[in-house]
């Protein structure tokens, strides 16, 4: 592990209640807000991996969250909890290491959700679509189970080229949002059978709303080109 993190890097970990006024502050961390266990349990496995199993532990024991690390949850675990060791990954990584492992761990997240949460004949269809028509279909799917990774915060999808998917008072903040980017883009490269780039920014706002925007294509005329594809009688 290293030290000598930003100032901009320092900054984010900080929780709401230090009053920090800046686009990475986390306004309104509740602790009624939950989120699926494996925005800890792939942390932990990415953690040990890219760190070692000794160092990952002390990020754990630093964060109060000992716990966690020797006995991994199995059900719903609350955001702030969460976010207090992603808070705790940041002042203690430095920058790169830090994103490596948050990526790492979203990937992972999101491989699992395909082999756990998906059927198979649901994925299979997935890919035989359009990417157009699969990318509506699976925003539909991410906003009615956003509690995984949203908590009681507000989702809302935009179909589309860029598809979107925003998050008001994301109960995970972190700079770049590295792990919820890696977990969509895991999900729609998979099922849209394409490479699948993920840009993520803070809208100007009185509360934290998180933007990510996907996209899949360089020339807007690929789908529909598929879906005539698809659509034309065999």
């Amino acid at each position: 592990m290293k030290g000598g993190l930003s100032p901009v890097f320092l900054n984010a970990a900080r929780s709401s209640d230090t009053g920090a006024a800046n686009d990475d502050a986390v306004p309104g961390l509740g602790g009624d807000h939950q989120v699926g266990p494996n925005a800890v349990i792939q942390i932990r496995a990415a953690l040990i991996d890219a760190e070692g199993a000794g160092c990952a532990r002390r990020v754990f024991m630093d964060a109060g969250l000992e716990d966690w690390f020797d006995t991994v949850p199995d059900r719903m675990v609350p955001a702030a909890r969460v976010h207090r060791l992603n808070s705790e990954l940041l002042a203690s990584l430095d920058g790169e290491t830090f994103e490596a492992v948050m990526r790492e761990a979203g990937r992972r997240t999101g491989h699992y959700i395909l082999e756990n949460r998906i059927p198979g004949p649901a994925k299979r269809l997935l890919k035989l679509l359009p990417a157009g028509l699969a990318a509506r279909a699976l925003l539909k799917a991410i906003k009615a189970n956003s509690w995984t990774f949203a908590g009681k915060a507000g989702v809302r999808v935009t179909p589309g080229h860029p598809a979107i998917i925003e998050i008001g008072a994301n109960p995970l903040p972190m700079p770049g949002c590295p792990w919820h980017a890696a977990v969509f883009e895991t999900l729609f490269a998979t099922l849209l059978r394409r490479p699948v780039f993920v840009s993520h920014r803070i809208a100007a706002d009185r509360t934290r709303l998180d933007r990510f925007e996907l996209r899949w294509r360089s020339q807007t005329s690929v789908d529909s080109v598929e879906a005539s594809r698809f659509m034309s009688p065999r």
